[in-house]
């Protein structure tokens, strides 16, 4: 007969044995583990080092390439600008939330052209019209007694459009020359709040003045804009150009694209217009103004964009392009 101590001694030390082999068995597996993972640790590190280095000569190509590029821009301009608009005076228009460096290349390479350059009209996010104050204070800006939003962004267009026609129409003949002046819908404007003024660098005052007659305008379009172009930007160039082209150039960069980009992003201006079987014959547009090629496609266009005789073209790389550069006058 088994004696039950004999048997509570012998399943102790059953378990004993297997718990001290389970003990010993994990120990080998864990060491057998833990020398797998730090091969593949010591290999992984050996990848990312190598890695590493080709990112830090990818940065340093990068590095390169934009420095040349901004050397060339420069040097560029200094000989290709160089007299293409000899005194002409250039209003530029751009939205706030615009990357201001957009608007700042522009009038350094305006500069270079010898352009006479007026000044920036940035129009504001107060645009949006989303608040009563706002509505109030455009309607009194437009001599209107109305809370109309629709009609206050319909007269909006219409008045700005006027401003710039008669600013950008050539001088009848024997027509005495008028000082420029702040005309009174934008000093209007600019007390409200709805347009901010940016003087070109060294130019004294804070009033962006624009001539009669004879101007030529860039328009500064990106991602970010407050105030959609379709609120604004298209209605007045519309309005701007029923009866004919019009020497208006309106450029952007290149629009992004990757998985961080929503997929139906707010369209922008230069895509607008070119979409637009109208204004795409009445306005000149460059996609591209973040490469070295936009921004010489933004100063020819706007030298072929001559006052009461524009030549209207679509450049860029993107949809709707027809050239990478305004062709030469001779080349048609």
């Amino acid at each position: 007969m088994i004696n039950f101590r004999f048997h509570i001694v012998s399943l102790t030390a059953v378990l004993l044995s297997l718990g001290i082999g389970l003990v010993l068995g994990t120990t080998f597996l864990d060491d057998a583990t833990i020398n797998g993972l730090k091969r593949q640790l010591d290999g992984l590190e050996r990848d990312l080092d190598r890695a590493q280095e080709r990112n830090d000569r990818q940065q340093d190509s990068l590095g390169a390439f934009e420095d040349e590029t901004e050397q060339l821009e420069a040097q560029l301009g200094e000989r290709l600008y160089a007299g293409q608009l000899p005194s002409e005076p250039v209003l530029v228009v751009s939205t706030r939330g615009v990357d201001p460096r957009w608007v700042e290349g522009v009038m350094a390479s305006l500069d270079q052209a010898d352009a006479d350059v007026l000044g920036v009209w940035w129009l504001t996010d107060r645009l949006l019209l989303d608040d009563d104050s706002e509505v109030a204070d455009l309607s009194a800006a437009l001599d209107l007694s109305t809370d109309d939003e629709e009609r206050l962004a319909r007269t909006l267009s219409v008045q700005l459009a006027d401003v710039l026609y008669a600013a950008v129409d050539v001088p009848s003949e024997g027509e005495a020359a008028a000082s420029p002046s702040e005309p009174s819908l934008l000093a209007h404007l600019r007390e409200s709040g709805f347009v901010e003024y940016q003087l070109p660098e060294g130019v004294d005052g804070d009033v962006v003045r624009i001539p009669p007659s004879g101007m030529r305008v860039v328009v500064v379009d990106g991602p970010e804009a407050a105030v959609p172009a379709a609120d604004v930007m298209i209605p007045v160039l519309t309005d701007l150009t029923s009866e004919g082209p019009m020497p208006v150039v309106v450029t952007q960069p290149t629009p992004a694209v990757g998985d961080d980009v929503d997929e139906e992003p707010q369209p922008q201006l230069v895509r607008a217009i070119r979409a637009d079987d109208e204004l795409r014959e009445r306005l000149s547009t460059v996609d591209n103004l973040d490469m070295v090629s936009g921004r010489a496609a933004t100063v020819l266009a706007l030298a072929d964009a001559v006052p009461g005789d524009p030549t209207v073209g679509q450049y860029g790389r993107g949809d709707g392009a027809d050239r990478l550069l305004p062709p030469r006058a001779d080349d048609g």
